[in-house]
């Protein structure tokens, strides 16, 4: 009796932690939508309140209207970033893991650029586009993203094609597959869960990023997170304007985590069971 006393104490306390974990994690997006549709009078009213009798659109239809161009330039610029990213990544990858191409420096120094502070590409990225005009256009922010996203896409999927059984791909040659059919056909099924998670990741620094899009574009190509950034007037920020125009920023990623959900638990712990 007392040690199922204790179990039942124990769940409870999980299940209380858990709950908490939950209410802190999501009350920022709860309290980003309720901004989104409060009445100017009601956002900056201290005590703040919690919910609001009197919901207004008003934030909503600015957002839709003025910066629905920046999303769609968000969503291309961040769509093809990452489609760039995992085919050279795919293909880079594939030739460091079976080839072992560059030994084991050039893949660590390609991993390094990652980690290379993006202010420092950033004057010679603008220089460069400034010489081929290509300043304000969604090519111009394109190729600076690749520096970040084909490093990570090439490491990443380097280490998921190690996991794949050699073995596999030799009974494949010697049925008569070419390279390329045994790459399409074996290798890149068995580590799609991992495709779809090193893609997921590029698309969402791709979409967050914030300095390049904003030392290379202007008015045509601005992307939401520049967007956001200059919703000022003469008191300060647009509270609405911006949380409204936040909210629909996270929609693309909330939809594709929940659509590409069945594939994450298993592309995040590829290789990790033996």
């Amino acid at each position: 009796m007392k040690k199922r006393n204790r179990l039942l104490v124990k769940r409870t306390i999980i299940t209380l932690v858990i709950i908490l974990i939950v209410i802190v994690t999501l009350f920022p997006i709860y309290w980003m939508l309720l901004t989104s549709i409060q009445p100017k009078s009601e956002l900056m009213n201290y005590p703040p309140r919690f919910f609001t009798t009197n919901p207004t659109g008003v934030h909503w239809a600015f957002t839709l209207k003025d910066t629905l161009p920046t999303f769609f330039n968000s969503l291309v610029i961040a769509f093809f970033a990452t489609l760039i990213a995992i085919i050279l990544g795919s293909m880079s990858g594939y030739a460091f893991a079976r080839y072992k191409v560059g030994g084991d420096t050039l893949p660590f120094w390609i991993l390094s650029l990652k980690f290379f502070p993006p202010v420092v590409a950033i004057v010679p990225y603008f220089l460069m586009m400034k010489t081929l005009r290509l300043i304000d256009t969604r090519t111009a922010v394109i190729i600076p993203h690749l520096i970040i996203t084909v490093p990570f896409a090439v490491w990443m999927i380097k280490g998921f094609v190690q996991e794949v059984p050699r073995e596999l791909e030799e009974a494949a040659m010697i049925d008569g597959a070419s390279q390329l059919g045994i790459i399409r056909i074996i290798t890149l099924p068995l580590i799609a869960p991992g495709l779809v998670v090193t893609a997921l990741f590029c698309f969402i620094w791709s979409w967050n990023d914030f300095m390049f899009a904003l030392i290379l574009t202007r008015n045509q190509a601005i992307t939401i997170p520049v967007a956001i950034a200059g919703m000022r007037e003469a008191h300060g920020l647009m509270w609405g304007e911006v949380s409204a125009t936040a909210s629909l920023g996270t929609v693309p990623i909330i939809v594709l985590a929940i659509l590409l959900q069945r594939y994450l638990v298993r592309g995040l712990s590829l290789g990790s069971i033996k």
